[in-house]
Order: C-alpha cells, then structure tokens, then sequence
C-alpha cells in the first residue's frame, strides 16, 4: 500500500494510520471518512490531509486503492506465521511504554561497572554480541557463556548482570545469576517466556512471547531478533545517558582496545 519513501515522510500520527490501514485493508475499504478518522482516534480533516499526502486525489480515490489491494491480496503470498509475530513485537516497541520500560533498564545500568552478559548455548551466543557490542561503545562490559566459572573473586555490588536465556529456566544459569544477585549486583533478565523464574528473580526483566521452537531433538530454534534489538536500544540509550553525566571514558578499560579494523 505505502512506499518506504512515504513512510519516512509521515509524523507518528500519521504513521499509526498508515499502519491501521495496511492491517484492516477488508474493514478501511467500506469506510466513510469520519468512520476512519474514529478508528484512528484523529479527526476527518486529518484523514484528508493524510489522503493528500501520500498521494491520493481525495478519499474515493484512496479507498478505491484499498479495494483493489484487498481483490489482489488472495494472489500475493501468505506471510508466514514467525514473521507476523516479530512484526507484532516492532508495532509493540513503537509506544511510550516500551520507551518507558527501556528507560527504567538503562537507569539501573547508569552508574554499573562492569556489566556482564551471562548466557548458555544460543543465548550465549547473543550473549557474547552483546558483551562486545557494549565494549565497542565505550562502555565496561565482559560475556560469560561458562555457567559454572567461579563468580565470586569478582563479583560485586556495582556489577550489573544481563542474563540472556530464551526459556528463563536454564538451572545452571539460575545459580549462577542467583550467587552474583546474592553479592548485591543488579540483574536484567532478557527471555522469551513472562513469567519464567529467571524474570521473577531480576530486578527488571523483558519477554518477547514469540512461539518457542525447539528442533533435531530440542535444540532452540526461537527467533533472537527481540533480544538483539533490547540489547542494542538499551546499548545507544546508556551510552548516550553516560555522555550526559560525563561518566563515558574510554580509555580507562582495556575493553576499548581494537583489535584490528572490526571494531
């Protein structure tokens, strides 16, 4: 229905009747304006300008469109199902309450040092992206992929923990994490599932609620795509949050040493 190019021309406004239209295409096409502009909390004038702004000669013609998208819809592949759900889960992000929920994580990560990844298996490996994504921006931060690695010669009450587990229920990384927790440091949780064990013992957590999937005999095969994004929008919102207080030094840790161009 709508260009990249007009969708990097629209306010949040009228983005969110961008995105009411493309997901009840059926519903929009036998709407009046004012039924439209109800829907979309806004008034009929700025459903008009709207129209006029991506390129419509007036509503008829706009709904016009929208008949003949959804007469072309049966042709057009199917999305599948995996990418329906990470499209509900951006649509999510895209609010003040994510926003908020991003923010009450990097205040509990403003004054940590250092900040330490923990994960196993495939969360280890996201894991490790993000010790190292956190160390490219300047900011003190170590992976553990090893859950039975003695904690306790380092474990302290400035260290933050983000412990990355798809289920939230992996035994060995719940001792670990409870013996750092233990030690005063701050835990993070980033799972799939709410209200895993994991979550309930961290001081703030995240779940993605993607449909798990498990294969070859139960290997994980969920989508990090969720964890990924979380780890990198709290990376940018501390580094920038750091940048403010004039607490960022990079170089004060040997974390901040390149090692070649890929830094």
């Amino acid at each position: 229905m709508f260009t990249f190019e007009q969708l990097t021309h629209c306010n949040r406004t009228e983005l969110a009747i961008c995105r009411f239209v493309s997901t009840h295409l059926e519903s929009v096409s036998y709407m009046s304006v004012r039924e439209l502009a109800a829907a979309t909390y806004v008034s009929p004038s700025t459903v008009m300008r709207w129209c006029a702004k991506m390129g419509f000669a007036g509503f008829d013609s706009f709904r016009t469109t929208v008949r003949k998208a959804v007469s072309q819809r049966n042709d057009d592949p199917t999305p599948e199902a995996d990418l329906g759900e990470l499209s509900l889960f951006f649509s999510r992000a895209d609010s003040p309450a994510f926003e908020a929920m991003l923010g009450h994580a990097t205040a509990l990560l403003e004054h940590a040092e250092p900040i330490m990844f923990v994960g196993e298996g495939s969360s280890g490996t996201i894991a490790d992206y993000g010790a190292r994504l956190f160390a490219n921006l300047g900011l003190f931060a170590i992976g553990l992929t090893d859950a039975f690695y003695p904690t306790s010669s380092f474990a302290r009450k400035t260290m933050a923990v983000i412990a990355v587990s798809e289920s939230g229920e992996t035994s060995k990384l719940l001792e670990l994490t409870t013996g750092l927790a233990e030690c005063g440091a701050t835990v993070l949780a980033l799972t799939n599932t709410p209200d895993s064990t994991l979550a309930a013992m961290s001081d703030w957590s995240f779940a993605a609620g993607l449909s798990s999937e498990r294969v070859n005999g139960g290997y994980n095969a969920t989508s990090q795509l969720p964890a990924v994004f979380i780890i990198e929008s709290l990376a940018r919102r501390l580094v920038r949050l750091r940048k403010d207080i004039g607490t960022v030094d990079r170089t004060q840790h040997p974390a901040w040493v390149a090692d070649g161009d890929d830094v």
